[in-house]
């Protein structure tokens, strides 16, 4: 490692890094949005065979379906915020790991929270009136709704792939560091590649099986930054031997 890295330890007389501590209660929070948003898309019914199907039941059940666009874009906000933070941190910013996680989740955040808030906009659009069920004729303007789906599944099927690619990329560094973080970074990296099967069609319980990994792996790498436990292993594993 380079001597302007190795000069960094009085990035530590930060510590604890407040940065990271709500990185992580972040990171948390956004299991907890996540949570809310599956619930209420479950109940919104939503998830139909075809778009119109779909549409016709977001008509019928329009609360439900505008709280959980506000869930999705609320968990987004929650995941950028953390990516943010964890720039923040005296790790980062003294090149003990990567830029490009917290990038990614800020990408990922953004992506999320564009595509809750387009979720917002179909439950609450004019069209959607004019649906009654399953077999109704597609209104004149039933084009822009069929966007909109497209831009919102597309928006938010790429912010949980960057995750999934944060993962992967964390799992170098985890790896190097060692410790408990070295146990979980074959974890990240399988379920980082896992959550790219996001772009196909590979089942509705394969992707929940992903999803509540993905939910699982933020609770515990979460809690580890909210603990403190995160800075310590890095402080351990590198600075000490400074």
């Amino acid at each position: 490692m380079s001597d302007s890295v190795k000069s960094t330890p009085s990035l530590r007389s930060e510590s604890p890094d407040h940065a990271a501590r709500k990185a992580g209660f972040l990171l948390l929070l956004t299991v907890i949005f996540t949570v809310a948003l599956v619930y209420t898309r479950v109940a919104a019914d939503a998830d139909q065979a075809t778009l119109l199907e779909s549409l016709a039941a977001i008509s019928r059940r329009p609360v439900m379906y505008i709280l959980s666009g506000v869930a999705r874009l609320l968990s987004g906000i929650a995941l950028l915020g953390a990516g943010l933070l964890l720039l923040r941190t005296w790790i980062i910013r003294g090149g003990w790991a990567t830029s490009a996680v917290p990038c990614l989740f800020v990408l990922s955040g953004a992506l999320t929270t564009v595509s809750g808030g387009i979720t917002v906009l179909i439950a609450i659009h004019p069209a959607l009136e004019t649906v009654s069920g399953a077999g109704a004729s597609p209104a004149p303007d039933m084009s822009v709704l069929e966007s909109m789906s497209g831009l919102r599944w597309l928006t938010g099927t790429a912010g949980f792939s960057a995750a999934g690619v944060a993962l992967a990329v964390a799992s170098v560094y985890q790896w190097k560091v060692g410790g408990t973080l070295r146990k979980i970074a074959p974890i990240s990296a399988v379920l980082g590649v896992a959550m790219q099967l996001i772009w196909i069609d590979a089942g509705t319980n394969l992707h929940s099986v992903i999803g509540t990994a993905f939910l699982i792996w933020l609770i515990v790498i979460g809690s580890m930054l909210a603990s403190g436990r995160v800075e310590r292993q890095y402080s351990t594993t590198y600075l000490n031997e400074s």
